[in-house]
């Protein structure tokens, strides 16, 4: 089943491409300033490791290696918020600015949340038609491209804050893709809290919000080790589950972080 509404250009016409461009700057440079202003200045927001974020997205756009962020799903705003921690020099540029995979059903049900999405970098993807779909095939290009991408493998909301098995989408990037990205986690608490799952579904400020940035990491000389030794099935399960351990480690790390701000102020 196709995307309903897929905006993106087609890049056949020159013209239609540099407006698309030039919206598309305006529409993450404007979204990214109002999400780090209520981010920092409307929450209590504590991050840290934030410079590891700064220098990384920094040095893969000067060394032309492709980035692929992931972190934990707890909210509807987990991805323009979480990402609004960097300066405000890379917030503003939206033509640096990651592409993120985003729900199909809940993000382009309309021809006007598709164009604003579609301006906001965000992929379409269709839940249950598997990681062979179009979106994710516009996704690795991206990546190949020198691009940012990022993804939220647990592949919805976790409501329940339960154990959900990673999808494999994240593994085919990281797999399939022309020359290996440099992968960076981050794991956060607290931002459903900021924006409830529950009804009503309005913001609020004041809410304690903690970030937990992990190491970037290069999985090439692995990856070119293995490939000898594994079928392509192989390999994605094989770096989907590390990837799933590591942070899930650095979750567990940030939610003590988060109790521990709570117990200095107490």
């Amino acid at each position: 089943m196709p995307v309903k509404y897929w905006l993106f250009p087609d890049r056949k016409s020159t013209v239609k491409n540099k407006l698309w461009n030039w919206s598309s700057n305006a529409v993450c440079g404007l979204a990214g300033g109002i999400f780090k202003i209520y981010l920092e200045k409307l929450n209590n927001c504590t991050v840290y490791n934030r410079e590891r974020m700064i220098n990384t997205v920094d040095q893969v756009r000067k060394s032309g290696r492709s980035l692929i962020t992931y972190c934990n799903h707890d909210s509807c705003i987990d991805d323009p918020t979480t990402l609004a921690m960097m300066k405000w020099r890379q917030v503003l540029n939206g033509k640096r600015l990651r592409w993120v995979l985003v729900a199909d059903e809940i993000c382009f049900t309309s021809k006007v949340m598709a164009l604003f999405f579609s301006l906001g970098k965000a992929i379409p993807v269709i839940r249950g038609e598997g990681i062979y779909q179009t979106p994710m095939d516009f996704a690795l290009d991206k990546i190949d491209q020198g691009g940012w991408v990022h993804i939220f493998p647990e592949g919805k909301i976790n409501l329940e804050k339960t154990y959900i098995r990673f999808k494999w989408g994240i593994g085919r990037l990281l797999t399939e893709a022309q020359q290996c990205p440099i992968v960076l986690p981050y794991a956060h608490v607290g931002m459903d809290d900021a924006l409830p799952t529950k009804t009503p579904y309005i913001p609020r400020i004041k809410q304690k919000i903690t970030i937990l940035v992990g190491n970037p990491i290069d999985f090439s000389e692995e990856l070119e080790r293995l490939k000898h030794k594994m079928t392509t099935t192989e390999l994605r399960k094989h770096f989907t589950d590390i990837l799933q351990e590591k942070l899930r480690a650095l979750h567990k790390e940030a939610q003590e972080l988060h109790r521990q701000e709570d117990q200095t102020k107490s």
